[in-house]
């Protein structure tokens, strides 16, 4: 089962990447209107359609709009297809960019 991963968490993961634990930031919405910086685009509903190669070590976050059906069908997936290190936006892109605007001398 994939775990939760906050905003202000994943804001401290990206500023402090480590290059022998990769993370992953996959946005599953359908449509894209702005974006967590480096995320890949991959709508929840072309996951199933292809084998991905990501690294299966990495550290995948998925984030959808509010952090509930998209992101978490999105997790399943990605666990199916083997990944163990998957993780899901609380609150989803909604949460992120409130994180943003309350800390705004973030920068990424």
């Amino acid at each position: 089962m994939a775990q939760e991963i906050t905003a202000e968490e994943l804001a401290h993961r990206l500023r402090h990447v480590d290059p022998d634990h990769p993370i992953i930031v996959i946005d599953v919405r359908l449509g894209q209107i702005g974006a967590i910086p480096g995320a890949q685009h991959v709508p929840v509903t072309d996951l199933e359609d292809q084998p991905w190669d990501w690294d299966p070590d990495a550290e995948l976050v998925v984030y959808c709009q509010l952090g509930k059906g998209g992101s978490e069908y999105a997790a399943e997936v990605l666990e199916e297809q083997g990944y163990r290190k998957v993780y899901k936006l609380v609150g989803g892109m909604e949460a992120w960019e409130t994180y943003l605007k309350e800390h705004p001398q973030e920068s990424f």
